[in-house]
């Protein structure tokens, strides 16, 4: 029976990989060896802990009008592009474009940067859950880093509090047409994923235009609450602030029906979108709605009647109990039984995949310039998109079809198409090699350090020892003798076991040899290729 009670057994290497595997993106063995020293009640503490936001992106292609080089006169290499003038005072649209285009695929690098080096914090996945949750879309690279601040800055807050600040968000006005949406001609879109997707969720029909959680009246009464909200043109003084005309809004009070036990909302201008927001939230089921979102993200697809009474519904009421803050909730979870039970049951996605085949093989990014370092992670974000998981370009509104398309769930991230793709990237970034992605080849050199990751092994010159330890920090999780055997098949070619012993303790006692430097990389570079392509790698 599955229940809510604080984890109790053993919090070793292995449950504080679990952990931060599903609360972070990429486990380097440093994190794990913090978080058993910590144990399990402060690694919690600490992946919550609020930190302050990042430095904003910057300008990493300098200045000139070639190849790999933009012409933006408001931003100087190394410098920010954020706090520079929205619209580019350039000759022709063209060169504007060019500028956009530029700060957009900064914004895309330094948002898998900010994945990659957040160590232990649950930040960064919880900015990736609510940007997965909130959907919006935007080719202006000023409204994109705007609107997902907006999710960073309140992560692990408020829910009910979000969902008002992105109501007027100009992104998202513009996305779901609410800067439409007026008195003359009330706009739905919003109103209606706001109830589906993004507060109470639909339920079952149970009449015409009548649902579990709200009705068809309801998406067109809430429409009318939020008329007269617009998004500013680019080149206005202050383009980033949506405002409020009351001229374009809808007069007089507002009736909701039985499913909101006939609300009425009282005509109240700027105001009023908080006050139709704030009776939505009254309704028990949000608590639930979210709390299974949370779930499904964390923990596992399958969400079974005996779960929606042990789990999401105590996790519900320490939400509603603490008004909508997630933090509390969140914390039970993820300190619960229940929570480090669910092991090996999620597939991972592009982004976790991608980044625990860099950052948890010790891999960096190109650090040297801002120039590598973005160019590094802008590679491995059009890897990510080109496995289905394209930040700021979601399907739809609905999101990634891995946290809602039943009955497949995280399977969408392993189908005919994308596999063999995930399985040639890990290889290429182990082994190194040409990213193909949309007919384009990116090089990428063999960056996994292995000499440094065999180095911290223990006895690696047992070969079954090393095979072992390296599956462990990878899959998490014990392999088979006949698994041992067939990974020492790759790292020694069928060898005694005697012929990996003396070659690597030949290495260790003489580490200037480049001869055998070169030998030992190649037999564990292989190996390890072969490891990130396995099915334990894939899962989580």
């Amino acid at each position: 029976m599955p229940h809510l009670d604080k984890y109790s057994g053993n919090w070793s290497a292995k449950e504080a990989r679990h952990l931060l595997k599903r609360t972070s993106f990429g486990v380097t063995e440093t994190m794990v060896s913090e978080a058993v020293t910590l144990g399990l009640t402060a690694t919690i503490t600490k992946l919550f802990e609020e930190k302050p936001l990042p430095p904003p992106p910057l300008k990493y292609e300098p200045d000139g009008t070639g190849r790999g080089e933009i012409n933006d006169p408001d931003v100087n290499y190394g410098e920010t592009w954020v706090t520079a003038p929205i619209y580019p005072d350039l000759p022709t649209s063209q060169e504007r474009n060019s500028v956009y285009r530029a700060r957009n695929r900064s914004l895309y690098a330094w948002s898998f940067l900010q994945m990659q080096n957040a160590n232990i914090s649950i930040r960064e996945k919880l900015t990736l859950f609510w940007h997965n949750h909130f959907v919006s879309e935007n080719s202006n690279p000023h409204r994109e880093f705007y609107y997902m601040n907006i999710l960073r800055k309140n992560a692990l807050g408020n829910f009910k509090e979000l969902t008002k600040q992105i109501t007027i968000d100009q992104n998202m006005l513009i996305y779901l047409s609410g800067n439409e949406n007026n008195n003359s001609s009330p706009n739905e879109n919003y109103s209606r994923e706001l109830l589906e997707l993004f507060t109470i969720g639909k339920g079952v029909a149970v009449g015409n235009g009548d649902y579990t959680n709200y009705t068809e009246e309801d998406v067109v009464q809430i429409a009318k609450v939020l008329t007269g909200w617009r998004a500013r043109w680019i080149r206005h003084a202050d383009p980033l602030n949506a405002y409020f005309t009351n001229s374009r809004h809808t007069k007089g009070n507002k009736k909701l029906s039985h499913r909101f036990n006939n609300a009425e909302i009282s005509e109240n201008g700027d105001q009023e979108y908080k006050d139709v927001i704030d009776v939505i939230f009254k309704q028990d089921e949000c608590s639930r709605f979210i709390m299974r979102q949370f779930y499904i993200w964390f923990v596992n697809s399958e969400i079974t009647s005996e779960i929606e009474t042990n789990i999401i519904e105590p996790l519900a009421k320490i939400t509603r109990d603490n008004n909508y803050e997630i933090t509390p909730a969140l914390k039970v979870l993820l300190a619960s039984d229940h929570f480090f039970e669910n092991v090996f049951c999620m597939i991972k996605s592009p982004l976790d995949l991608m980044i625990s085949a860099t950052k948890s093989l010790l891999t960096v990014a190109p650090s040297s310039s801002v120039k590598e370092e973005y160019e590094f992670a802008y590679i491995m974000y059009l890897a990510c998109s080109d496995l289905g998981q394209s930040i700021f370009h979601h399907p739809d509104v609905a999101g990634w079809k891995a946290y809602y398309q039943e009955p497949l769930f995280y399977k969408t991230w392993v189908n005919n198409f994308f596999l063999p793709k995930r399985l040639e990237y890990c290889k290429i970034l182990v082994a190194g090699g040409d990213l193909l992605i949309n007919k384009k080849k990116y090089k990428v050199p063999p960056l996994v350090p292995v000499l440094a990751i065999a180095r911290d092994i223990t006895n690696a010159t047992d070969p079954n020892i090393l095979v072992k330890e390296l599956a462990n920090r990878l899959f998490n999780y014990e392999i088979t003798d006949g698994q041992t055997d067939s990974l020492k098949a790759v790292l020694i070619d069928g060898l005694p076991d005697f012929e990996w012993t003396v070659e690597y303790g030949d290495y260790l006692a003489n580490p200037s040899d480049s001869t055998l430097a070169i030998s030992v990389d190649k037999k564990l570079r292989n190996l390890v290729a072969v490891m990130v392509q396995m099915s334990e790698f894939q899962i989580m």
